[in-house]
């Protein structure tokens, strides 16, 4: 089932009203009906800290709404510090030029909690030139409390 689908399913399963998903999610209603209709939403444009909460409130492991498979007892588990240390090691290395990667980073090097307001296409998108995979980012916070309002 795609991530769109399994997020409309779930909802409605737990008999959860969309328009108090969109205030918990801090988001306006034709944006969580966009999670609901586009594949893409969730990983592309949803903020990583929402995807988190919303896949906390449907009770489901985020990468499975991605449709990723993980080994969550062989694989590490990556915080946004370790990869803004991992990214200032290559670039003192000269193994990576910041200026060429797919995302503007001069944010996330002088505040790597960023991370969580963007997508996870952030991620995505520089695990293959920096070197690292996406999903041990996910893995890390997707089961963290971040401060959301449970859904009333």
């Amino acid at each position: 089932m795609s991530t769109a689908e399994q997020i409309k399913t779930r909802r409605e399963s737990l008999g959860l009203d969309p328009k108090k998903m969109a205030v918990s999610l801090a988001m306006n209603e034709p944006s969580y009906w966009d999670l609901e209709g586009h594949d893409d939403e969730l990983s592309d444009v949803a903020e990583f800290s929402q995807a988190i909460h919303l896949s906390q409130l449907l009770g489901v492991r985020l990468l499975a709404l991605l449709e990723e498979n993980f080994d969550y007892v062989k694989s590490r588990r990556l915080s946004f510090q370790d990869l803004h240390e991992m990214i200032l090691r290559k670039i003192s290395d000269g193994e990576l030029k910041k200026d060429e990667l797919s995302w503007d980073i001069d944010e996330f090097l002088e505040a790597p909690t960023i991370g969580f307001e963007y997508p996870i296409l952030f991620l995505k998108l520089i695990s293959p030139e920096v070197g690292f995979d996406w999903r041990e980012v996910v893995a890390k916070y997707e089961d963290s409390e971040l401060g959301w309002p449970k859904l009333e």
